[in-house]
């Protein structure tokens, strides 16, 4: 499985939608190369690139809050 199907499975979930975090459709059409303005998206994304690089949890849970305490 290609990181860009790992992401589009996570978006698929209808909680993002209903949290309002994506619109109707926006997950399906999500690719790895696109420059969504989401920090939902970004999270993922990098919880997927850590996973597939073999990273640490403790080191993905530190470069996501790094982000999101730079983000919010």
């Amino acid at each position: 499985m290609t990181r860009e199907q790992i992401l589009r499975l996570y978006l698929d979930d209808d909680k993002l939608i209903d949290e309002g975090y994506l619109r109707e459709g926006e997950g399906n059409q999500a690719a790895w190369s696109d420059h969504l303005n989401n920090k939902m998206v970004t999270v993922i994304k990098d919880a997927i690139e850590g996973v597939v690089g073999g990273e640490s949890q403790a080191l993905m849970t530190r470069k996501i809050n790094k982000y999101l305490d730079r983000n919010l």
